[in-house]
């Protein structure tokens, strides 16, 4: 009897303790977008049933101070048939790999992040990130970037024309799988 209440006990506590928040797995690093042209993003999505609306920012900045550049769009990362999301990329400067997404979502505490990756003009005008270490000394390279045509409004929220659609796409591109530990 004691058993069974300890391992009913046990299969209950396991329960509180799971969760399946969204799972970015592109872009990453070594992925570069063209302003103008498609910016892609895919994930594997929230099994919970509780990133419905799910926040997706584009940021810049170290992994301590994130700046946040613009909101590229709001989906539901719950569901499995739409776990990609493409929009024109902004002008940004500097051309570098240091912007990374952020996927958020008021009905939970945590966040998930892309790893870092490039917005550019062209190929050939790609500068390395200003940084080489984050401020707690780990090796990923980081640097502050803007979008040139941004605004601040009072409340210091920077706002972006940007044109947003949800697609499912068929093939990622080759950085597969992201983990934040690299963003």
């Amino acid at each position: 009897m004691f058993a069974a209440l300890a391992l009913t006990l046990l299969a209950s506590s396991a329960a509180i303790f799971v969760h399946a928040d969204p799972d970015p797995t592109n872009p990453g690093p070594g992925d570069v977008f063209i302003e103008g042209q498609t910016c892609s993003i895919t994930w594997n999505p929230d099994t919970t049933g509780v990133w419905k609306s799910m926040i997706i920012q584009l940021k810049t900045g170290n992994n301590f101070d994130m700046v946040n550049l613009t909101t590229v769009g709001i989906v539901d990362g719950t569901d499995a048939t739409k776990t990609s999301f493409s929009y024109t990329c902004p002008q940004v400067t500097p051309h570098s790999a240091i912007y990374f997404y952020q996927f958020s979502s008021t009905a939970s505490a945590n966040s998930v992040w892309t790893g870092r990756f490039t917005i550019t003009d062209n190929m050939s005008d790609i500068v390395p990130p200003t940084e080489s270490t984050q401020p707690d000394g780990s090796a990923i390279p980081w640097g502050t970037g803007g979008l040139v045509n941004s605004t601040t409004v009072a409340s210091g929220v920077t706002t972006s024309s940007v044109l947003a659609t949800g697609t499912t796409l068929g093939t990622p591109s080759a950085t597969s799988s992201v983990s934040n530990e690299y963003r």
